[in-house]
């Protein structure tokens, strides 16, 4: 029924036109704004790209990114300078965590007697012990379960 009583192309233009051309107009006109509003963010000197960095401040002062590039200073002596400082710094502070680390260690050793020293092998060897109990405790269950699982009918159910 559609294909013999459809208007053609031609007619079915001049209804939209008649009926819709509000709607056509705000079309056309949202996608020229649209338009106008990707060519102003790919230029960096636009006054839309101010708004969005204003936008992307969210309120604060200034923008709070992680690992953001200072391009006033990234290149120069001055921005290797600052880098050099900053690695320095973080190898400083690691090797006095690490000398800090070892001398704890050989105060503990220092502190260390014989008495002590028998003492934890005595609990090295109440540690053992333990194991060996439970292992003992988990092969027994482990026997117990597969005798009941015999003498309650070892037929699975099919």
């Amino acid at each position: 029924h559609w294909y013999e009583n459809a208007p053609t192309d031609e007619e079915l233009e001049k209804e939209l036109r008649k009926n819709y051309t509000h709607n056509i107009d705000t079309s056309r006109e949202k996608h020229g704004q649209m338009n106008n509003f990707l060519q102003n963010m790919k230029d960096s000197n636009s006054d839309q790209q101010r708004k969005m960095d204003q936008i992307l401040l969210g309120g604060r002062g200034q923008q709070k990114r992680l690992y953001a590039v200072d391009e006033k200073i990234y290149g120069t002596e001055e921005g290797a300078k600052l880098q050099k400082e900053a690695q320095q710094k973080a190898m400083t502070k690691a090797k006095r965590k690490k000398k800090k680390k070892k001398k704890a260690i050989k105060e503990s050793d220092g502190e260390e007697s014989q008495g002590e020293l028998g003492k934890s092998n005595l609990e090295d060897m109440q540690q053992i012990s333990t194991v060996k109990q439970s292992v003992a405790v988990v092969a027994v269950v482990g026997a117990l379960a597969a005798g009941a699982s015999i003498f309650l009918g070892g037929n699975r159910s099919q």
